[in-house]
């Protein structure tokens, strides 16, 4: 018999406490004899030997409860001796034990962790043996505790209780290829012992070279079914079907195990309040997205996850993630050519495309201006100018222009029928990402003859990497493509232009361009936002295709909620230039420090080591700032299947029992649960006892008065 925690044996030490307390209490009477009492006395002596007796009972009861009640806890049990120990009778042999330590051994098997199990299988193979050992935990990284084999196993067993389990899928090829290093050019039997999941015993480990080196993979669940559920991502885009400032929330459920599993609960928490909950029936190993709408109206980001259910691996149960507002941008729109028909205005369709049913994504606040009102506002008040054909601004104006997008403002210049590229690239020279030209018929010199088409051009020559792009998953089957450009303003060609072609038409010509200007951003279109020279703004996809454009121009990234995952670099979601340096808070509560890098370097934290939520705050603070957003770290959910090959029932026990056998290690019987049966057995006889107790107690019957006589 051993034991899995022995130094709770120390508690046996109770068993002597209500000995002790009877000891102690016992107090000897004074012995005062009187003759009328003598007869009671004599008749009650029989009476009071039996309630001695079951005085007596009743202590060694106790005494043997709390003694039981330490014994269970101590986990004892019993292991067959049917099997030869591993390393036994092997003077010239070697074993090096493969420890699993990623996540999935948190999977727990009647109360007991399989990293547990792996411990006790590890510790098996290692006592009372010959020859050498070594060990190879793979956990968050693959760990050689002892980097060379050795004959003292004691030392190989102290490290194989310090296993601790990390928070990514072990990489077992790795770890076997360290043991066959450790193996290498050793003479005698050699070993590689893999103790790790049905899964991981399963996969494909790379085989030995060397002969005479043999490999046992091992899954301690010993043929028992390791079923698991695990939430294996989210998604989060804006439901504007819903309304304004709802998002939509999209989280795969992953079902791995053969049975199917009925109404799981799984809920939405947002900043630590359930705010949704639902159920979903998953077929076995079926894999369902699971939809919540929620909607956030702060003006900062919230924490928030999708939780199911708990289960034996509770550490996949739950995804993080934040939940961030919908940003809010500025517009100031300047109407170059307005009409009193509406659908003929300038920013007609501007309008109707900024609306906030149509912006769930974004919250814009659209301000108007006349051509001749644009001076009477203050530019640091918006995000984003835009100039609808509008003609040459004034030199206040221009400077004004200037400075507001050196300043890191946005600038989005339509042109028209009123821009004079003449005085517009005199007034606009420092912030034009080219010079305009002249305005250019679509079509050639047979086009009045043969009609059709030939009258108009067509975007295409999507740049798909620019973030404006981002947002269209196939420009070229878009409807932006079937879009008609009856005219467009041609560019001056420039041999080192500054600005870079987002869409160009079909004869070569720039459609839509940008460029930065000192911390801003400029765009130009060749066409206009109304349909006097093509019907672009009647395209479904015009409206993406826009608000893309103002969040490239203010620097507002596309909301991106799915978190990196564990050891991963994760980008550190800070837009605001005036942030060069954040503080981040781990999970466990640790703080770093990361620093903006120079040039135009992605900003990323690597210090990813744990999954949850991790909080940013600019660091020196900055007054008026909105609190920034965090970001989130996940488990790699390519673990959250634990089960090997679909083999079942008595087939895979005795597969799980021919490969402990081959290792030497083997089966064991817990105790544990007898010994809380007896505890249960225990607790109701010391209940009967003290109920036969009060039963025969004596009653103390009050002495009737006399009667007094007349």
């Amino acid at each position: 018999m051993s034991f899995l925690s022995p130094a709770l044996l120390f508690g046996l030490l109770a068993a002597a406490i209500p000995p002790l307390i009877h000891l102690i209490l016992r107090r000897r009477a004074v012995v005062v004899r009187f003759p009328a009492l003598e007869f009671i006395r004599r008749s009650n002596r029989k009476t009071a030997r039996r309630f001695r007796v079951k005085q007596i009972l009743l202590m060694a009861v106790r005494s043997v409860l709390l003694g039981l009640l330490a014994f269970a806890l101590a986990r004892p049990l019993l292991t067959h001796d049917d099997a030869p120990v591993a390393m036994s009778g092997e003077p010239d042999g070697a074993t090096v034990v493969v420890v699993d330590a990623g996540y999935p051994m948190r999977w727990r098997l009647d109360g007991e962790a399989l990293l547990d199990r792996a411990r006790f299988q590890a510790e098996t193979l290692l006592a009372d043996g010959s020859g050498l050992a070594a060990l190879v935990v793979a956990g968050d990284r693959v760990e050689v505790p002892i980097d060379e084999l050795t004959g003292d196993l004691a030392a190989v067993r102290r490290e194989v209780g310090r296993i601790e389990p990390g928070h990514r899928p072990a990489d077992l090829g790795e770890a076997v290829s360290r043991a066959y290093e450790l193996l290498a050019d050793r003479p005698g039997p050699r070993r590689v012992a893999v103790l790790t999941t049905p899964a991981g015993a399963a996969s494909d480990l790379p085989q030995p070279s060397a002969a005479g080196v043999e490999l046992v993979p091992v899954a301690v669940s010993g043929g028992a079914s390791v079923p698991n559920r695990a939430v294996t991502g989210v998604a989060l885009r804006p439901a504007p079907e819903i309304g304004a400032s709802h998002w939509r929330i999209d989280a795969r459920v992953l079902n791995a195990a053969d049975a199917p599993v009925k109404r799981l609960p799984v809920h939405l928490e947002v900043d630590g309040v359930v705010t949704v909950r639902g159920f979903l029936s998953l077929g076995p190993g079926e894999e369902a997205v699971k939809t919540f709408y929620a909607p956030i109206e702060t003006d900062a980001a919230v924490p928030a996850r999708v939780v199911l259910d708990p289960d034996a691996l509770e550490a996949d149960d739950a995804r993080p993630f934040w939940l961030r507002p919908a940003p809010r941008i500025r517009v100031l729109a300047v109407n170059g050519d307005p009409r009193p028909t509406p659908y003929r205005d300038e920013l007609f369709y501007l309008e109707r495309a900024l609306a906030p049913s149509a912006t769930a994504g974004a919250r814009v606040r659209l301000t108007i201006s006349g051509a001749d009102t644009l001076d009477r506002f203050d530019l640091s008040e918006f995000d984003v100018v835009v100039l609808a054909n509008f003609g040459a601004p004034t030199p206040p104006v221009a400077r004004a222009l200037t400075a507001f997008v050196n300043g890191g403002g946005g600038l989005l210049m339509a042109v028209g029928d009123r821009v004079e590229p003449a005085e517009a690239n005199v007034a606009l020279a420092g912030l034009l990402p080219r010079t305009l030209r002249t305005v250019r018929q679509a079509g050639d010199a047979a086009a009045s003859a043969e009609g059709g088409d030939r009258q108009a051009t067509r975007p295409t020559g999507f740049e798909r990497g620019h973030p404006i792009l981002r947002g269209i998953p196939d420009p070229e089957a878009s409807s932006l493509a079937s879009a008609r450009i009856t005219r467009y303003m041609l560019l001056d060609p420039a041999p080192e232009a500054a600005g870079e072609v987002v869409i160009g038409l079909d004869d070569g010509a720039p459609f839509l361009l940008t460029r930065e200007v000192g911390s801003g951003r400029v765009a130009l279109l060749t066409g206009t936002l109304d349909r006097d020279w093509g019907d672009l703004p009647i395209r479904p996809d015009f409206l993406p295709l826009l608000q893309n454009t103002l969040r490239y121009l203010t620097r507002v990234a596309e909301v991106d909620t799915a978190p990196v995952l564990v050891g991963r670099a994760a980008p550190v979601p800070v837009e605001d230039p005036r942030v060069r340096r954040v503080k981040v808070q781990t999970p466990d509560g640790d703080l770093r420090v990361s620093e903006r890098p120079s040039g135009e370097d992605p900003w990323v934290f690597e210090e990813t080591a744990r999954p949850g939520l991790y909080r940013l705050s600019p660091d020196p603070p900055l007054p008026g700032l909105v609190a920034l957003p965090g970001f989130a770290v996940a488990l790699d959910p390519a673990g959250a299947d634990l089960r090997g090959p679909r083999v079942v029932g008595e087939e895979a026990q005795g597969a799980a029992e021919a490969r402990a056998a081959a290792l030497g290690v083997g089966r064991r019987t817990e105790l544990w649960h007898a010994a809380l049966g007896g505890l249960f057995v225990l607790l109701l006889a010391e209940g009967a006892l003290l109920f036969r107790r009060r039963r025969e107690a004596p009653a103390l019957r009050q002495r009737p008065e006399p009667t007094p006589s007349a």
